[in-house]
């Protein structure tokens, strides 16, 4: 059994506007649920799975449950035209139907719960990790929403100043490389894939999520970015690997190649070892600077 998270976000389309929970409602009434060609899981959902509904801004919050009747398939015309409801914003190609619908009376903020899902490694972004229409979790962090029950924090040993400076960089650093993705210097032309949906932060990859999944704009080849965040330098090589996997089997077109990047602050033996013999993955380091500048008073 899957267990997956829906996503309904506030849409627009020419003149035509509606909110996240607007969707929601109407397709809890329609027992049906509208997917994209390109949504991502879209070949992978199957009859039996459980979903969990998460209405996008400005609720934030997750508000009900179904269970899929059945797997993905494509609607026929009469039908895609029933479940469009006269609107571009329905009109849907694909969707699965819905059984066991129930919305709650009172939604669960995603909020509260993020510090304690697994999908969500970075709380502080948690937005990032809910882009697109659908979610894959594990049926531990499914538990979890649909309880509302967080898991308790561990402290954990106190950690010196510098060990906290370099969280707070981290921490931030992702955020950082979006914003000034066309000034970082990739040793190739890239951009952020998107697959119409989802954008190349944060994209899913089964219950995880690839850091940054990028597209090089002369050779289409895709590129996997990942930060080395406190993990053994042979846990980020396998993660990266794992992901271009991933990307090959999920993402990629025939003959379209993938690459990975792993960017971190410093690098040690392990990982120029083991990154050496893979030619398909580079490395590189990023340093942060801060400087006091005197101004005449």
């Amino acid at each position: 059994m899957g267990y997956w998270i829906f996503v309904a976000a506030p849409q627009v389309i020419g003149s035509e506007t509606c909110t996240g929970r607007d969707i929601y409602a109407q397709r809890m009434k329609d027992g049906f649920w509208g997917l994209g060609e390109r949504t991502a899981h879209r070949r992978n959902v199957r009859a039996g799975d459980q979903v969990v509904f998460y209405v996008a801004r400005p609720e934030s919050a997750f508000v009900g449950t179904a269970r899929l009747a059945t797997d993905s398939f494509e609607l026929a015309p009469d039908e895609r035209t029933r479940l469009s409801h006269g609107s571009a914003i329905y009109t849907a190609q694909f969707g699965v139907r819905l059984e066991a619908i129930s919305t709650w009376e009172s939604p669960h903020p995603v909020v509260v719960l993020a510090p304690s899902l697994e999908f969500i490694e970075d709380p502080s972004q948690w937005w990032a990790y809910l882009q697109g229409g659908v979610r894959q979790i594990t049926q531990s962090d499914y538990t979890r929403i649909v309880t509302g029950v967080t898991a308790a924090a561990d402290s954990g040993p106190a950690c010196d100043a510098e060990s906290a400076s370099l969280f707070a960089v981290e921490a931030h650093l992702e955020e950082f490389i979006e914003h000034n993705w066309d000034k970082i210097a990739w040793g190739r032309f890239l951009r952020l894939f998107s697959d119409g949906e989802q954008t190349g932060r944060q994209y899913p990859a089964g219950t995880r999520s690839i850091d940054f999944l990028a597209v090089d704009q002369k050779t289409n080849d895709l590129v996997v970015i990942e930060l080395k965040r406190g993990q053994t330098s042979d846990a980020t090589v396998g993660q990266v690997l794992r992901y271009m996997t991933w990307v090959r089997e999920n993402v990629a077109t025939p003959g379209q190649a993938v690459h990975g990047i792993i960017v971190a602050s410093e690098i040690d033996e392990a990982l120029r070892y083991a990154a050496r013999g893979l030619p398909n993955i580079s490395v590189a380091t990023y340093s942060v600077s801060f400087a006091l500048q005197p101004v005449a008073v």
